[in-house]
């Protein structure tokens, strides 16, 4: 539920502006008054003679400048007797605190049974805690001004909360008790599970995104991997108990799968004194690391066609396992990353939509994970029509990627662009918190975004040339279409053997075309 109160750093912003919007209308008042055009009292002037055309601005883009020396905020440590850590970052800029219990299971703990960590974790609230019931909850956090949010990606779970300092005990008390207390009501379940269940049917019959990432995970992973899924069918959720989120409960949150971050205006002392008021009586094991299972040996070129009928566009990804997250080439692969899809400045963008206007939007990113190789992907969005061509010209820029040295110019806009976006991100209370947690989820040192800094500002194009060649040249890549199979499989089929698959019923097989094009 969103808060009806509105939060103090909107109202900072908002006020900000109006201060703005206020003087530049006193300015403009008294500058040029209303009762007299300006045209009309200037004095006439002989017409000047033709003078060259100045030159275009924009034509290029700015001389690099020297990238931001910014340090990340320290970060204070402590723990709990129980094993709960706390990570604090004093920042006092505004009376506003974030906080995020981050539980280190995410998508990735679900097993055998996937999508029950997001619904587990989403009863936490949803079920009530404590003495309060789901509404109560609701209405205690709005009452701050707040909203209490939990989200579940692969490798974490997050209870977060903003609010002001005055009332960071309540947070405090209400993150406490979902946290400790979830009360499990059948009936809340019931009906979680029910929308989480029609949720589903509703994206495999109308969202190519995540139809194309289901398969997308499951053929870079394996489906027994722990990252096999990207998210849960409608059957497997109508599958999962009551017992089963209970269970994952359990087994996944404890204070020893746990860390405590707190950033904005508050001591480490004051988080202290609350945590220990509030999780000294949290008990619990340190859960099993979630199994990788090492992905199946891709020997023979496949595109899986995730079928849509009378679909007008279709979703294309190319996919591939880059290096590990905490491959010291990382600055090198991110810098890759930014100019081959990097926005309007990409490689994939310029020559893809603009030269050849075969997609209507284009990218590359890379999905970050704790454990393994990363994936990296490739993306198009492309008319029905021209799905074979967007696909050669994605696979055509991995390869060039991979031949073609960066220019100096493509570097220096590549890493200014990721340098400035970290240091944008570190502006708000909010955007550290996020960081901070995140380095505790990955599994990165206090200092590291310190150091991705400096190597960022270190990297040249042989440097980013090596790690191209290393992980973005792709060998032999995962290729997921989402489109209307009776259009595009039979041109893609010139590059490789399609399989097609219908998301409505647990992507089932339900036909193949051979390289050769004949149907098979």
């Amino acid at each position: 539920m969103k808060p009806r109160a509105v939060h103090i750093r909107n109202v900072a912003a908002r006020c900000l502006g109006l201060g703005f919007l206020s003087l530049l209308t006193t300015h403009c008042a008294t500058t040029t008054p209303a009762t007299q055009s300006p045209l009309a009292s200037a004095p006439k002037v002989a017409a000047a003679k033709p003078t060259a055309t100045a030159p275009d601005p924009f034509a290029s883009p700015p001389e690099g400048g020297a990238m931001s020396d910014t340090p990340f905020p320290s970060i204070e440590h402590a723990r709990l007797g129980n094993g709960l850590e706390l990570r604090t970052v004093t920042r006092k800029t505004y009376p506003i605190v974030e906080l995020r219990l981050v539980l280190f299971s995410g998508s990735a703990s679900d097993g055998k049974q996937p999508g029950v960590a997001a619904l587990a974790a989403e009863l936490l609230k949803a079920g009530g805690a404590g003495t309060l019931s789901a509404a109560e909850l609701s209405e205690r956090a709005e009452s701050l001004g707040s909203s209490l949010d939990i989200q579940t990606g692969k490798d974490s779970t997050q209870i977060s909360m903003a609010v002001t300092t005055g009332d960071l005990d309540a947070a405090f008390d209400l993150i406490g008790a979902v946290a400790q207390r979830p009360r499990f009501d059948q009936k809340e379940f019931q009906k979680l599970q029910r929308r989480a269940f029609e949720g589903a049917e509703s994206a495999a019959k109308s969202s190519p995104e995540w139809s194309a990432s289901m398969v997308l995970a499951r053929e870079l992973f394996g489906s027994a991997g722990a990252y096999g899924h990207y998210d849960a069918q409608a059957s497997e959720i109508q599958a999962l108990t009551l017992a089963a989120c209970k269970q994952w409960y359990t087994h996944n949150v404890t204070p020893l799968n746990a860390t405590l971050v707190v950033a904005g205006d508050v001591e480490p002392s004051t988080v202290e004194t609350a945590a220990r008021r509030v999780f000294a009586g949290w008990r619990g094991d340190r859960p099993a690391t979630p199994q990788s299972v090492a992905p199946a040996t891709r020997d023979e070129e496949k595109i899986w066609v995730v079928d849509r009928p009378h679909a007008a566009q279709s979703e294309i990804y190319v996919a591939a396992l880059g290096p590990e997250r905490s491959s010291p080439q990382w600055p090198a692969i991110t810098a890759t990353n930014q100019i081959l899809g990097g926005g309007v400045a990409g490689r994939l963008f310029l020559d893809v939509r603009e030269k050849r206007s075969l997609a209507y939007n284009t990218g590359s990113r890379l999905e970050e994970v704790a454990r393994g190789p990363v994936p990296i992907v490739l993306s198009a969005g492309t008319q029905t029509a021209k799905t074979d061509l967007a696909l050669r010209a994605l696979l055509e820029n991995s390869k060039r990627i991979g031949s073609e040295p960066p220019s100096d110019q493509e570097v220096g806009m590549a890493t200014r662009s990721l340098s400035n976006s970290l240091l944008f991100r570190t502006e708000t209370v909010a955007g550290v918190a996020d960081l901070t947690a995140k380095l505790a989820v990955l599994g990165l040192a206090d200092d590291y975004f310190d150091g991705y800094q400096h190597a960022l500002a270190a990297l040249t194009k042989t440097t980013v040339f090596e790690a191209a060649q290393s992980s973005f040249a792709f060998k032999n890549p995962v290729i997921v279409v989402a489109g209307d199979a009776s259009q595009i499989s039979k041109p893609l089929s010139r590059l490789a053997r399609v399989i097609t698959v219908d998301p409505t019923k647990d992507f089932q097989i339900t036909g193949q075309i051979p390289m050769s094009g004949a149907q098979q």
